[in-house]
């Protein structure tokens, strides 16, 4: 049989891992040949929903997709600057006056736009797009520098950036405590019925495999996080297995 474990004492994080090793040991043995099927993929959503709203909740959600667009727009204002300032030695007279006329404006917003805290990086951005899109004398150097295809690469890449970090601030806002409580509750229900479903096959089919294993590897994984709960409990100072 399936050993019993308090799952309520588990942070979110070690909660999380030990449904998600639950379902790998089920699924190496096959749902379908343990009679398990729907409470695995039961347990498999609710624990997919519970690992959504915690990476919310920790402010992981879309870390890495603002990295990136961070770096998209950073690649494209370094790109525009050196290009830039390399047009201003041009020996074309009229190249080096509309180059020298950008330069000055970019100076304006300070010599290392690409570094600036998140919003304030936005902020400029967003005015270089509009100077160079609206002001004559900006726009007439933008046009004779071949600048478009830049300046666009530029604003979209700000926008997407603007977009992504607002969608993360909202998230972020909208993942309560609450929900996460809701959502456990939920997942240690549908647990249980796993667990139950497969003590009855174990029981009925004598001990046969490939149940025999399953509560074997099921055990084994139990036997760590209650080891793990044990050793918090004394105050032995035993790190979490996650999160």
């Amino acid at each position: 049989m399936i050993n019993s474990i308090v799952l309520q004492t588990l942070r979110n994080g070690e909660y999380i891992q030990f449904i998600t090793d639950a379902l790998n040991v089920v699924s190496k043995n096959n749902p379908k040949k343990l009679n398990v099927s729907t409470q695995y993929d039961a347990l498999l959503a609710a624990k997919d929903d519970i690992e959504k709203l915690f990476k919310i909740s920790q402010g992981s959600l879309i870390t890495e997709e603002i990295e990136n667009l961070d770096k998209r727009r950073d690649d494209a204002i370094n790109g525009i600057n050196l290009h830039v300032q390399s047009l201003t030695y041009s020996p074309d007279p009229a190249i080096n006056k509309y180059a020298k006329t950008l330069s000055a404006h970019l100076a304006l917003f300070g010599p290392r736009i690409a570094i600036e805290n998140y919003q304030t990086e936005s902020t400029i951005l967003r005015n270089i797009v509009n100077d160079w899109k609206n002001k004559p004398e900006l726009q007439a150097a933008v046009t004779a520098l071949n600048l478009g295809n830049w300046l666009t690469e530029l604003e979209t890449a700000n926008n997407d950036f603007s977009a992504a970090y607002i969608k993360r601030n909202e998230e972020l806002a909208t993942a309560p405590t609450e929900k996460l409580k809701e959502l456990r509750n939920k997942a240690n229900e549908l647990y249980y019925k796993l667990r139950t479903r497969i003590n009855s096959n174990l029981d009925i089919n004598d001990g046969a495999e490939p149940w025999a294993s399953t509560v074997n590897l099921l055990n084994q994984n139990i036997s760590t996080y209650t080891l793990l709960q044990t050793r918090r409990a004394a105050g032995n100072g035993e790190e979490p297995l996650a999160g």
